[in-house]
Formats: C-alpha cells, sequence, structure tokens
C-alpha cells in the first residue's frame, strides 16, 4: 500500500518564496520598463506642445531670415613686387618680363631649339634705350588669399557692410553669397575711428536687403552673432547682450568705441559679420572678442547699429566722414576731483580749450567747467562726450551745459568739423618770461613734503627748453619722494604745477603759501603740466586720526 506523504503548508510557502528569488527581479525591472516607457512617452507628447519647441522655431526662423543677407568675405594681396635694379628672383633669372619679351624668348631664343638661334635681321635697342625703357609691368604677379571675414546687406540692397580691419590691405576682395555664388566688390569708403567700412560690387545684382533695428538692445536681450568663424561659412550661434557702452581700447586714442557685449560665440572670421535680435533685425556688428586663448571665452563685442548707420549714410554719400569737433581737451570726473570742485554729479573736466578761438572757446566754454548735459542730455564721461559730438555734423549748434564756480550755465556752441590732426599738442600761450625769475624759496615745505615733492623751483624759459616745451609760468617739480602720494599720482621731475585749487602760483613760495590755505586730508586739486599736457591731478594725505 502506498503512503501519501503530506508536505503541508510550510512546502507551499517554501515554494513560492523560492520562486519570487529567483524569478521576483526579472519581474520587478519588467514591470519598471513598463513604467518607464509609459512615463517617455508621456513626457514626448508633452513636449510637442512646450515652449521649447516654439523657441526652437523661432530660431529657425531668425536664420531664414537672416542668412540671406550675409556674406562671406574673402581677400588677397598681390605678390610683391619683382626686385628693383633689373634683377629677377632666384631661380627665375631667364625668364622673360614682358609680352615681347615671351613672344621673343619662345619663338627665338629657346635654349632646346638650336636651330632658333637669335635672328640678326631683327634691330636691337641701343644700350642708352635700354636704360630708359620704363619697368616692366608686374604681369606675373598674382593675388594670394591673405585673410577672410563676413560682412551683411545694407537695407538699400546695393551696399555691403563689414569692418574695416577686414579688408584694410586688400588688393581684391571677393563675396560670397548665402547661394554659393561669388562676386567681385570695391571699396566705397572706410572710417578707421569706427572700423567700419562699405562695399559695392563690381557688377550689380539683385541682393537680399537686411532689416536695422530701431530700439537698440538692452543687457539680457536674445542676439544671434552670424558670420564665418574659422572659415566655416555662414555659421550662427545665440547669447545675451552681457553689457553695454564698452571701450576696450582697440582702436587708438582717437577712435570711437561704445560697443555691445555678448556670450553669443564670436571668432576670427565673424568680424564683420551682423549681430540681430530675435527678430532677425541687425543690432550691431561682430568686431572683436576678449581672449587668452584665440578663440571665444564668452565676451565678444559688437558696433551698436546706431553708430553705424550715422557712418554708413557718410560713406554712401560722399565716400568720406565728417565730425563735429568742440576744440576741448576733457577728462573723467571722478568722486575725488568732483569734490574739489563742490560738484556732486556725474560729467566731464574740460582740461583746456584747443584755442582761444576754437568752436568751445567762441562759445564761452573756459579750462575748468564740468559739461555735465549735451542738448539737455547728461554725459557720463569722457569718452561719451568725444562720441556725442563727432556724431553730430559741424556747423550745428548745440546747447551745453556746464558748472562753474558753484552755478550751473548754458551756452550755444557752434561745432567746427574735426581736423584730420586732431591728436597734435596742445598750443599753448606764449607768455614772456620773467627778465630775472624769483625762485621764492618758501619758509615752510612742511606741506609739499607731505605730498611728496622734495625740491621745486620756478620754472624759466631755459628749463621749457632744456625739457622740450613751451614756456607756462609755473613751478617745476625738480625731486618727488619714491612711494608718496604725488609719486602714486604720476607727479614726476619734470612736471610743472600751475595751478593749486583755483589759484595760480608761479613761485615755490606761492606753492607753498596756496597749499597751507587747503586742507590735505580732504585732497587738493593741481592742474599740472605732463609732457605739454594740462591736467587735473587730486592729491590726498591720509588722515593720521
Amino acid at each position: 500500500m502506498t503512503r501519501i506523504r503530506s508536505y503541508g503548508p510550510s512546502f507551499v510557502l517554501a515554494l513560492m518564496i523560492a520562486a519570487v528569488l529567483l524569478g521576483g527581479p526579472h519581474v520587478v525591472r519588467q514591470l519598471a520598463h513598463a513604467q518607464q516607457v509609459v512615463e517617455v512617452q508621456q513626457v514626448r507628447a508633452n513636449l510637442q506642445n512646450s515652449p521649447l519647441g516654439d523657441l526652437s522655431r523661432a530660431f529657425r526662423d531668425v536664420a531664414r531670415v537672416v542668412e540671406p543677407s550675409v556674406v562671406h568675405i574673402s581677400v588677397s594681396r598681390q605678390t610683391p613686387n619683382q626686385p628693383q635694379g633689373g634683377q629677377r628672383p632666384e631661380g627665375f633669372e631667364g625668364l622673360p618680363e614682358t609680352p615681347e619679351d615671351l613672344r621673343r624668348w619662345f619663338f627665338e631664343r629657346r635654349p632646346d631649339r638650336p636651330d632658333r638661334p637669335d635672328r640678326p635681321d631683327r634691330p636691337q635697342p641701343r644700350q642708352e634705350e635700354q636704360q630708359q625703357q620704363p619697368p616692366a609691368p608686374d604681369y606675373y604677379r598674382a593675388p594670394i588669399p591673405f585673410g577672410n571675414g563676413s560682412g551683411w546687406i545694407h537695407p538699400d540692397g546695393q551696399h555691403i557692410i563689414t569692418n574695416n580691419h577686414v579688408i584694410r590691405e586688400a588688393d581684391q576682395i571677393e563675396v560670397k553669397f548665402h547661394d554659393r555664388t561669388t562676386a567681385r566688390a570695391e571699396v566705397v569708403g572706410r572710417d578707421e575711428q569706427t572700423d567700419i567700412a562699405v562695399l559695392k560690387l563690381v557688377q550689380e545684382r539683385d541682393l537680399h536687403p537686411s532689416e536695422i533695428a530701431i530700439e537698440p538692445v538692452d543687457r539680457g536681450d536674445i542676439v544671434f552673432a552670424f558670420g564665418s568663424p574659422f572659415g566655416f561659412e555662414f555659421s550662427m550661434s545665440q547669447g545675451i547682450v552681457s553689457g553695454k557702452g564698452r571701450q576696450i581700447g582697440i582702436l587708438g586714442s582717437m577712435g570711437y568705441e561704445n560697443f555691445i557685449q555678448t556670450d553669443a560665440a564670436i571668432n576670427q572670421g565673424n568680424s564683420g559679420g551682423p549681430l540681430t535680435n530675435y527678430h532677425g533685425q541687425v543690432v550691431g556688428m561682430n568686431t572683436a572678442i576678449a581672449t587668452e586663448t584665440g578663440g571665444n571665452m564668452g565676451i565678444g563685442f559688437a558696433i551698436p547699429a546706431d553708430m553705424i548707420v550715422g557712418i554708413v549714410d557718410q560713406i554712401i554719400g560722399s565716400g568720406s566722414v565728417t565730425r563735429g569737433y568742440l576744440g576741448v581737451w576733457i577728462q573723467d570726473l571722478d568722486p575725488e576731483l568732483a569734490r574739489t570742485f563742490n560738484y556732486d554729479g556725474q560729467g566731464v573736466v574740460v582740461e583746456d580749450l584747443v584755442g582761444d578761438d576754437s568752436p568751445a572757446g567762441e562759445g564761452g566754454i573756459e579750462g575748468g567747467d564740468i559739461i555735465t548735459q549735451i542738448e539737455g542730455q547728461p554725459v557720463r564721461n569722457a569718452s561719451e562726450l568725444r562720441r556725442r559730438v563727432a556724431m553730430i555734423p559741424p556747423n550745428e549748434t548745440i546747447d551745453i551745459t556746464v558748472f562753474r564756480n558753484g552755478e550751473t550755465m548754458t551756452f550755444p556752441v557752434e561745432l567746427g568739423e574735426q581736423p584730420s590732426n586732431a591728436t597734435a599738442g596742445r598750443q599753448q600761450p606764449q607768455p614772456d618770461a620773467p627778465e630775472e625769475a624769483d625762485p621764492g624759496e618758501p619758509d615752510n615745505m612742511e606741506s609739499l613734503r607731505e605730498l611728496g615733492i622734495e625740491e621745486v623751483t620756478a620754472m624759466t624759459e631755459g628749463h621749457a627748453e632744456q625739457l622740450g616745451v613751451d614756456f607756462q609760468p609755473g613751478v617745476l617739480i625738480e625731486r618727488v619722494r619714491a612711494g608718496s602720494v604725488a609719486f602714486a599720482a604720476g607727479l614726476r621731475p619734470g612736471v610743472e604745477i600751475l595751478q593749486v585749487m583755483n589759484n595760480p602760483v608761479t613761485t615755490p613760495r606761492e606753492l607753498a603759501e596756496a597749499l597751507e590755505e587747503v586742507d590735505l586730508s580732504q585732497g587738493v586739486r593741481l592742474r599740472v603740466l605732463i609732457n605739454g599736457v594740462r591736467r587735473f591731478v587730486v592729491l590726498t594725505v591720509p588722515n593720521e586720526n
């Protein structure tokens, strides 16, 4: 008889536990995967209506609108002239120089054709005629590519805008359009002071004009940089406006800089390309980058559109640029300098007039005035003042508001035309020197020594001649203590002190007495002559208390 053994509930439970241990992880993974699939499908469905889709489509639309108006610019230079004196480059001594010489060489003098010697019946030029012949034309000079950049089509549909530095040394300019066709272009005009150039095609064709924004951009606005970075034609990058009104010093002392700063990727080859807003309108022109590697580091600079428009209109109209001219030497007003004038606010100090007959001088402006407004609009710094005056046409009268001796005054000034030598030295008046300059040695040098000025003397014509400057009555610094307040402010032997606050000084005694009247811990304003240039310098002695 067969015995039936019952394992009971415990055996069933053990089987279930074993099944779970062996098959459970797989089941769990399947359940997790299924759940993830559902979630992915749900999120993908949500992304179909995501605002990011609208943003991406908007970016694509900007590219479609802007790209037809962007151009790639290739520039070439002619090879150097052949050496002087009739010498040919090494290895080319036997080659002909003119088409006539080429015909002769090939048909009559070929070294591999001894049966074709020189024809004695052909008349040869006399020696003196050979010497008088003009230099052979450079038939064999070929343009060599040496650079490339970008540009964009002006709203008139006839001109191309780019940076001056892109085409500055070009003998030949080739423009490539978005449809990959090319055309030759020539320079209409250029302006080195703003790094703007205008081109026009040699043969006219239909172009796609750009659109320039009416409203300027502001910090935080989305912008797009177009161009050909590192030769990658018709590229596009996106970023924001990081800052405005940047001066970076790449255009020299006569340049006008008011750059838009952006983190949109700008690299070599982007120069001259447009910077646009999200409407596809040009808000600037890519011009420079701040970099330690030669590539993009998130700091790019573009010329703002409002500056471009004024310059380009003049170049198209006349081929050149004229600027308003005030005829003053100016410097920024910092709080310390403003305090010495008992003035609290922004403005620009007039160091000196270029001449009494300058537009500013004839309009009533004086050295020591603080220019606070132009045409009722505040002026913040010297760079802004220069730029705003330069953008106003010559012979136009503008209202200039100044702060002078505690009062605010407004003068109508008719601007002149900026001369080409606006950086020339100042034409100082030539007063007569006293026959015998009284050194006027002061009894108390304590104030001078507090400032770090150890030795001074009255300025004479002999000193001026020795220093190579025009004579101006004042006090000449002969020795400055290293590490002193005066030394830190840039005062050195050879610098002449003309005024203490508003008081002229011509002898060491007058200088010392004027300093005794001032609380040096609050700062003293000196008007000095450094290398023929008048400036204001503020010296402050730290208060030991």
